[in-house]
C-alpha cells in the first residue's frame, strides 16, 4: 500500500484516464521492483479515483506482454492500490517495450474498453533500459528500438501524453525523447536508480506535470477514432476453423471466476463472422476429464455460438490438460467433426494452472504441432507457468498472461489482432 508519507506532494483533484507502463525485466532486482511498484503505488494515492473522476490501468513487460488491469476493471482507489501490488515481478530475459505500448494504444484505449473522449489520457512509462527484442522477435536491436518508437507515435497521435521514465544507467536517452511527448524536458523524467525514484522530488515533480501542467500543454491532434469492430475490419474476411479450450479445475476457486472466462471467449466471438461458408467456432471444457461443449457445425451464427459459451457451467477438479488437447486433435479440430481442410486450424487454450501430467501434455502437444495447427496459449492467475504456456503456443507472441480472471477482457482485442494477421 502507499506509505502516505509524501505529505509536500500536491494531492491531484484533475481528472485523468492514466496508464502505467512497467518494466519487470530481470535487470530490476526484486527489491528495486517494489520500490517500482510502491511508486506507482503512491501517485494513485494522490489522486481522485472513481468511476467519474481519474481512472487507472495498468500493463507490464519484459519478454512478454503481461496485462494487468484496464480502466472499467476497478472502480476505487482501494481496488487499484490492491491490484497494483498484485503486480508480479516476470523477470523475463528481454525488454520488449513495444508490445506493452502496443497493448496500450490498442486495447487499454480502445473505445469500449473504459477511456473517455472527454477526459485527457496520460500515459507513464517505467523502464530501467533499452528496447531489447531478445530471441522472441526476427528484429535486431534497432529494429526493435524503431518499432518503440512506432508503437509510441500511434499512442500520442491519438491525443495522449506520454511520460518517459528512465531509472539507472542502462538507459537508452534518444530512445526515452522518442517515446515522451514534447517537449522533453518536460515529459522525459531521468533519475539515478529506484532510491531516487521513490524521492518526494520525483513524486511531486510527476504529479504536478501530469494533474497541472499538462492542462497548458497542447495535445496533438487525435487520429479519427475508431470501434473495435472498425479496427478488426480484417475478421470479416477471417476464414479459420477456431476451438476455446477452457479450464475448468478447482484452482479457478469459484463460479464467478470461471464466468468470466466465458465472458472473455464471448466477446472474442463477437469479433467473428461465425458461418459455415466464414469462421466456425467450437468449444470444450477440461478438468479431471475433457466434456465437449459443442462442435464446430453444431452452431451457425455467431449470436448461438456465444450463448453456448454462456451455458457452459464449472465443475472443478485437477487439470488434465493433455485430456483436453486429445479430445481437440480427435473431436474437436477434425475433419470427422466438421474441420475444413483449406482453413486454418486454430485453438485458444485458457488455463490458471500447470498441467496434472505435464510429460502427456507435452506428447499431445507434439502432435497437434505437427498438424501445424495455431495454437495460443492463455495463462490466467498466480499459479499459471510460463514455461508450459511458451510450450503449447506456436509463438512467443501467442502466449497471453493476466494477474486474474479481471484482466481477461484487457486483452481481448490483442489475441483477435493477433489470430488475424497469422490467417
Amino acid at each position: 500500500m502507499a506509505s502516505g508519507r509524501y505529505k509536500r506532494a500536491p494531492y491531484c483533484k484533475t481528472r485523468i484516464d492514466l496508464a502505467f507502463v512497467i518494466d519487470s525485466s530481470r535487470s530490476i532486482s526484486r527489491n528495486d521492483f517494489e520500490k517500482q511498484i510502491q511508486f506507482v503505488n503512491d501517485i494513485v494515492d494522490f489522486l481522485d479515483v472513481g468511476s467519474d473522476e481519474t481512472r487507472v490501468a495498468a500493463v507490464s513487460f519484459s519478454n512478454h506482454l503481461f496485462p494487468q488491469f484496464g480502466f472499467n476493471d476497478y472502480t476505487t482507489k482501494t481496488d487499484v492500490l490492491g491490484a497494483i501490488n498484485g503486480i508480479k515481478h516476470s523477470m523475463g530475459d528481454a525488454t520488449r517495450t513495444y508490445l506493452a505500448l502496443e497493448h496500450t494504444h490498442q486495447t487499454l484505449f480502445a473505445p469500449g474498453n473504459g477511456e473517455r473522449p472527454d477526459v485527457v489520457d496520460v500515459v507513464v512509462v517505467l523502464t530501467d533500459g533499452a528496447t531489447n527484442p531478445g530471441s522472441y522477435d526476427r528484429l535486431t536491436g534497432s529494429q526493435g528500438k524503431q518499432k518503440t518508437q512506432n508503437e509510441a507515435a500511434k499512442i500520442k497521435e491519438r491525443g495522449a501524453f506520454i511520460f518517459a521514465i528512465g531509472v539507472g544507467r542502462g538507459v537508452d536517452v534518444n530512445e526515452l525523447n522518442g517515446i515522451s511527448s514534447d517537449p522533453d524536458q518536460r515529459f522525459t523524467i531521468q533519475v539515478s536508480g529506484f532510491n531516487e525514484l521513490n524521492s518526494d522530488e520525483v513524486k511531486q515533480m510527476l504529479l504536478k506535470r501530469a494533474c497541472v501542467e499538462i492542462e497548458t500543454t497542447p495535445a496533438p491532434t487525435p487520429a479519427p477514432t475508431t470501434t473495435p469492430k472498425q479496427k478488426t475490419e480484417d475478421c470479416k474476411e477471417l476464414l479459420a476453423d477456431i476451438f476455446f479450450v477452457l479450464d475448468q479445475s478447482s484452482s479457478i476457486k469459484t463460479e464467478a471466476n470461471f464466468n468470466k472466462t466465458l465472458h472473455f471467449v464471448t466477446g472474442v466471438i463477437d469479433y467473428l463472422q461465425v458461418s459455415p461458408s466464414e469462421t466456425q467456432v467450437g468449444a470444450l471444457k477440461f478438468s479431471d476429464k475433457p466434456e465437449m461443449q459443442f462442435h464446430l457445425t453444431d452452431y451457425t451464427d455467431k449470436q448461438e455460438a456465444a450463448s453456448a459459451v454462456s451455458r457452459i457451467k464449472w465443475k472443478g477438479g485437477n487439470t488434465y490438460l493433455d485430456k483436453a488437447l486429445r479430445m481437440l486433435r480427435t473431436e474437436g479440430l477434425n475433419k470427422a467433426y466438421g474441420s475444413r481442410d483449406d482453413v486454418p486450424q486454430i485453438a485458444v487454450i485458457i488455463t490458471d494452472g500447470v498441467s496434472t501430467n505435464p510429460y502427456e501434455t507435452k506428447k499431445e502437444l507434439a502432435k497437434l504441432h505437427s498438424l501445424n495447427y495455431l495454437l495460443f496459449a492463455i495463462g490466467v492467475g498466480p499459479y499459471r507457468d510460463p514455461a508450459e504456456l511458451a510450450r503449447i503456443a506456436n509463438d512467443p507472441d501467442n502466449v497471453f498472461e493476466v494477474e486474474s480472471p479481471n484482466g481477461l477482457q484487457a486483452i481481448r482485442e490483442s489475441l483477435v489482432t493477433r489470430i488475424v494477421p497469422r490467417v
